[in-house]
């Protein structure tokens, strides 16, 4: 026997402001597409310094060496996508989450 849930209210509101959200960012990758060499540029200089910075504050707290393999491996891969030269969206991807996971980690450390 299951049971079935029937849910109603602002699922189409949420839902419209999902794919306003998406299509704003696949036009913002499209835009990106234009200037890609820039931008790997870009993911690559600031992916670097941020990963140094979160690596910095990792070894001044003295933190589990977890943290500092995940910043090493996050900030590396992010620069071998930007290197190989994949898709726009890969590189775009890889380094919100590069630039994500390492502010997670200065800001761990950092207080």
């Amino acid at each position: 026997m299951g049971t079935t849930v029937n849910i109603h209210g602002h699922s189409h509101e949420i839902s419209k402001e999902s794919s306003k959200f998406w299509e704003s960012y696949h036009s913002l990758i499209n835009e990106l597409q234009i200037v890609y060499f820039g931008l790997i540029a870009m993911v690559i200089a600031a992916g670097s310094a941020l990963g140094g910075i979160s690596l910095m504050f990792i070894s001044e707290n003295h933190a589990p060496v977890s943290q500092m393999i995940i910043c090493i491996a996050l900030t590396l891969t992010n620069n071998i996508v930007a290197i190989l030269q994949f898709h726009a969206k890969w590189v775009v991807d890889f380094f919100i989450l590069s630039v994500i996971v390492n502010g997670f980690l200065i800001a761990i450390n950092a207080f």
